[in-house]
């Protein structure tokens, strides 16, 4: 659940915020017209991100970086024409349809659908890819992954209407456009520096001479911080964003405007409340945006130590390990060094409720070698964080440990030396 709070939260948090500025601007410059060029930008944006969403999930040919890099060039192209057009049109008021307003009426809209199908995607996806331990999707499991998708979604179509009615009620095309230029620069210098980063990875951009390095020492330094440094983009995202509502609301504490009496007096008040309180939302929505990305993500993203190793013997080829030491319930983990120094790890617990025990590597098909680790008496994997059914450990399927085999002899569980042996592929 806090994985995908943080997760969806860093995904659109920024393209929300754009897309919102951008429609407010061109209600406000073009009104009818500009909606629906939105609108329709919207729109294919959201049809070709659920059909991207739909090939990644039936078929692996999808090559992602390739598209981003696509995605990258024509958000900056995009961007870039919009800022000028936009500019020209506002300084030759016509009261007829202008080229240069055609042209930023386009260009908005291939940019805000170029902003959701560079993220959507993935967001579209993630309820197939619920992990909920074979129960499907009437469990608690996938209902608590859905709530924790959910939830960022329902905050930040709350603080895009807040935003939308603030930028409106406030009406300043000049304030707008430059807080919206700014913003857009912003990430136009990410997109720049993702582009980069994927042109450094591969080989043949190294002969260019302006990506070498040693004479060009930007490059890298730049590519990286790009790369490390998304929640800087965003911060600063957030911060142009909420320029206008705080300055709405700075403006809202008392009523400037005239009145001819007192119930023009009280309906002024009224809505200078209504402002403050929609920036007071805003505000509170971008302090847990903060709390998402910063405390949950960090919290999610920690390192986990795996428990020492148990002690256990050898004989005739054969692992003993005594059923005393298991009987507590808890998460027992072993380890065994081969001839040419691998070490293969493996766990075993008591299942609930019976005389039968889970034995497997401490690894899956899904996630590898990261391990297994007890929290709070439920088994988890360290990678993905899903919580293991203890009573399906030591049978094939999902991130299940790696079934090991095993008996059940005089008071110990035997397991064949040979068949920790032949795991050592799984950690090489």
């Amino acid at each position: 659940m806090l994985n995908y709070i943080a997760t969806v939260t860093e995904d659109l948090v920024v393209v929300v915020l754009l897309i919102t500025m951008l429609y407010a601007f061109f209600n406000i410059m073009y009104g009818h017209r500009g909606r629906r060029s939105q609108k329709i930008g919207i729109a294919v944006g959201l049809l070709a991100s659920a059909a991207m969403a739909v090939a990644k999930n039936v078929t692996s040919k999808i090559a992602t970086n390739r598209w981003n890099l696509y995605i990258f060039y024509v958000g900056i192209a995009a961007a870039l024409i919009f800022v000028i057009f936009s500019l020209v049109s506002m300084r030759r008021k016509h009261s007829g349809l202008t080229a240069a307003e055609v042209i930023s009426h386009l260009s908005g809209a291939i940019l805000t659908a170029d902003l959701i199908f560079y993220e959507a995607p993935d967001v579209m996806a993630y309820p197939f890819k619920f992990e909920t331990l074979g129960s499907g999707v009437f469990s608690i499991a996938y209902l608590v992954r859905l709530i924790g998708w959910l939830l960022p979604l329902i905050l930040l179509y709350v603080t895009a209407r807040c935003l939308y009615q603030s930028i409106l009620t406030l009406g300043s095309v000049r304030l707008l456009s430059v807080s919206l230029y700014l913003a857009l620069a912003v990430n136009a210098f990410r997109f720049a520096g993702l582009i980069l980063g994927k042109w450094l990875a591969k080989p043949k951009w190294l002969t260019w001479p302006v990506f070498r390095s040693a004479d060009h020492p930007w490059a890298f330094p730049f590519a990286k911080f790009v790369s490390n440094n998304t929640l800087f983009f965003i911060v600063i995202t957030e911060v142009i964003a909420l320029l206008i509502p705080i300055i709405l609301a700075s403006r809202s504490i008392r009523v400037t405007q005239p009145y001819e009496n007192s119930a023009q007096r009280r309906k002024l008040i009224a809505a200078n409340r209504r402002c403050r309180r929609r920036t007071g939302v805003i505000v509170l929505c971008a302090a847990v945006f903060a709390v998402n990305l910063t405390v949950i993500k960090a919290y999610i993203s920690q390192e986990v130590e795996l428990s020492e190793p148990e002690t256990y013997e050898i004989e005739d080829d054969k692992i003993l390990i005594s059923l005393e030491q298991l009987a507590d319930g808890h998460l027992h983990r072993y380890e065994y060094t081969t001839d040419d120094q691998v070490d293969v790890r493996w766990i075993i617990i008591k299942k609930p409720g019976s005389g039968a025990y889970g034995v497997g590597l401490d690894a899956c098909n899904v996630c590898g070698i990261a391990g297994y680790f007890e929290r709070d008496g439920q088994v988890v994997c360290k990678r993905c964080d899903v919580v293991m059914n203890i009573n399906t450990i030591g049978f094939q399927g999902g991130c299940n440990p790696i079934p090991l085999e095993y008996t059940v002899e005089n008071g110990s569980i035997v397991i064949p030396l040979q068949a920790v042996i032949d795991g050592k592929k799984k950690f090489e």
